[in-house]
């Protein structure tokens, strides 16, 4: 129930964020078949439990010359984009109800690398995120700070960019994987009584605030 729940809070805020009126601002028209990128992101530090007052940082980047996931012999450019952006899904994992609430209110937001915004739609399933463009790469470096008790589990999205400025059907989607070697996902099961689907668990991350 709360990869279900995190996945449609992010679907709203990635849409809602990314794939609004920039494109047409920036002059680059999606096309139906796009490129297909892996990312990756790690949460440190790497604890099951933490303070009231800790924050959990999110690091991620993204070189800008990748391999296509559908045709891996295509060596992309991706410089210069219009936005690489997600979300993170925040769900309070209730051991009572066996159910997953919306979390967002339970954290701070803090941005170090890259940028933050609330969900106007669904303000309190978690935030949006947009990458930095550097030199080489795209950064992001984001951080919640833990205010309130309780058993959480975070979820980041896919990626989406609306392609590269002044270049049609250069579109990409980019498939999120959470690298950190222990999710912690028996507080999960803990509290919710069943393991996260398969896809579920590339993408959570489960702790405890005491």
């Amino acid at each position: 129930m709360v990869i279900k729940f995190i996945r449609f809070g992010l679907l709203i805020t990635t849409i809602q964020f990314i794939l609004g009126a920039s494109c047409n601002k920036d002059n680059s028209r999606p096309c139906r078949n796009g490129y297909s990128f892996d990312a990756t992101s790690i949460w440190n530090p790497e604890k099951q439990t933490y303070t009231v007052g800790d924050t959990i940082i999110l690091s991620s980047e993204i070189s800008k010359t990748l391999n296509d996931l559908v045709n891996p012999s295509l060596v992309i450019n991706y410089s210069n984009t219009i936005a690489i952006g997600g979300g993170i899904g925040i769900g309070y994992l209730d051991t009572i109800t066996r159910t997953a609430l919306p979390g967002r209110n339970y954290f701070d937001l803090v941005t170090v690398i890259g940028s933050l915004t609330e969900s106007s739609v669904a303000p309190d399933q978690g935030p949006a995120f947009i990458y930095k463009e550097t030199l080489d790469k795209y950064e992001l470096k984001v951080g919640l700070i833990c205010k309130q008790k309780g058993i959480y589990g975070l979820s980041v999205s896919n990626l989406k960019s609306p392609g590269i400025r002044g270049k049609n059907c250069t579109n990409a989607d980019f498939s999120m994987t959470v690298t950190n070697p222990d999710k912690h996902i028996s507080l999960y099961q803990y509290a919710l009584g069943f393991l996260p689907d398969a896809d579920g668990m590339k993408r959570i991350y489960c702790f405890r605030v005491q």
